[in-house]
């Protein structure tokens, strides 16, 4: 775990989320919550004027860190793909091989044009002109909401079968989207409750403002409690993964920083939000709006904390695969002890049959990113008893005619956490080692 936070990977994928959750969400908050106010309250005011401005620039950092973000990202999959260093994917082809011929690549290149596309409604929408043509604000809602969702085929959700393959990426769009419009919207709000509170039209401004927020805040965390469960469903599957896995702990923190994000809101929407709308009462509204921005500032620190937990997530073999419940393979026998291993250039499922001290024999099935077979030249099984001065056994594999490898009459000499290390030989130029924990049980 501490070894995977010095991952590049990790960091390229954690601001390219924030990033994307600030462009998406600042484009639909002026279109939802802002637009409506600034028509209801303050038209175009100074206040409304200086907001638009803010919320512009909001938009186009957001959008260039997204971008830059997006390239690193790009840079450092198709050198983990290719076996390649980074400085080395320009040439021979490699970039243009990941973006054409892999699910990643070609959800990097439909980004990049609702990027493109995103920008070109930017000057339009948030410029000091009060009207905005509602075709206008549709297609900018649209084309924001659509470039954080799409994010859901960089993820796990692209590697179902069946009817996972369907469920599990529309509730991750959906998740997206959803965490878009609230956590990516409260940098925006802070912006305009700051802004507010001089006058009279601009307090009527944070007013409206605040119970349109609310309201989309409300369908927001009801769309992100439904689609999280979908998803803690397919990547974990139990409790006991939640509990026994590095990625189901890490889930468990992300759920928790929710659900404190949720009883801020909560707070916000059943106490502050009525003060707020007083209106013969003006300090008390004041106050109210105040603690508001301080309560939205909150959130969005455990909203970014959030987004880098997700980057994280994005790198680890879910938490279901290491407790052998995935519902994309044959089940796992009762006997059995089984790891799925995944990386970014491919996956193994290893099965040690039977699970437990005595000779057993190992099944090795390898995948690439779509779930398909990965044809390899070689392959080779290490295993590492628990103690600590044990030397590692390396054995050669055999193909059967299904496809899959094995190595038959392995000694498992003492029950408890050993170490499965699965080498493959693609081609003359190309190596993969996926390495894991597997749980050998005592002997009968």
């Amino acid at each position: 775990m501490a070894d995977s936070l010095a991952d590049p990977l990790i960091y390229a994928r954690a601001v390219h989320f924030a990033a994307t959750m600030l462009v998406a969400g600042d484009v639909l908050f002026a279109v939802l919550v802002a637009a409506p106010a600034w028509r209801a309250a303050a038209g175009n005011g100074v206040v409304a004027i200086m907001v638009r401005a803010r919320l512009a620039v909001i938009a186009w950092i957001g959008l260039a860190l997204a971008a830059i973000a997006g390239a690193v990202w790009l840079i450092l999959t198709a050198a983990a793909m290719s076996g390649l260093p980074a400085a080395q994917v320009f040439g021979d082809g490699v970039l243009w091989t990941v973006l054409s011929q892999t699910t990643f690549g070609r959800t990097w290149l439909a980004r990049f044009a609702l990027a493109c596309a995103l920008a070109t409604t930017l000057p339009a929408l948030l410029s000091p002109r009060d009207r905005k043509s509602p075709r206008l604000e549709g297609a900018a809602a649209v084309l924001a909401a659509a470039f954080a969702g799409a994010l859901a085929w960089s993820g796990h959700a692209a590697g179902g079968l069946g009817g996972e393959a369907i469920i599990h990426p529309a509730a991750d769009v959906l998740h997206l989207i959803a965490a878009a419009a609230w956590v990516g919207a409260l940098l925006p709000l802070i912006v305009l409750l700051a802004a507010a509170g001089a006058d009279d039209a601009s307090l009527a401004m944070a007013r409206t403002a605040t119970t349109r927020f609310s309201m989309l805040g409300i369908v927001s965390v009801g769309t992100l409690f439904v689609t999280g469960i979908v998803n803690t469903y397919y990547l974990a599957g139990s409790v006991p993964a939640l509990l026994h896995t590095d990625y189901g702990r890490l889930l468990l923190i992300k759920i928790a920083l929710f659900l404190a994000m949720v009883a801020i809101a909560t707070v916000n929407r059943v106490r502050l939000t009525p003060q707020l709308l007083q209106h013969n009462n003006i300090t008390a509204s004041r106050d109210a709006l105040r603690r508001l921005r301080r309560n939205a500032a909150i959130e969005a620190l455990a909203g970014a904390i959030v987004i880098a937990i997700v980057a994280a997530l994005g790198t680890m073999p879910p938490a279901i695969h290491a407790a052998h419940q995935h519902p994309s393979f044959e089940a796992v026998p009762a006997d059995a002890a089984f790891v799925h291993i995944h990386l970014v250039e491919g996956m193994a499922d290893v099965t040690i049959r039977p699970g437990r001290t005595g000779r057993a024999r190992a099944t090795i099935r390898l995948w690439d990113e779509d779930f398909a077979a990965l044809e390899a030249r070689q392959v080779s099984l290490t295993l590492t008893a628990p103690a600590a001065a044990s030397q590692p056994t390396t054995r050669p594999a055999r193909q059967g005619r299904d496809g899959a490898w094995q190595v038959d009459g392995i000694e498992l000499s003492e029950p408890g956490n050993w170490t499965v290390s699965v080498d493959v030989v693609l081609d003359a130029n190309k190596r993969l080692t996926l390495t894991a924990p597997i749980v050998i049980e005592s002997g009968p």
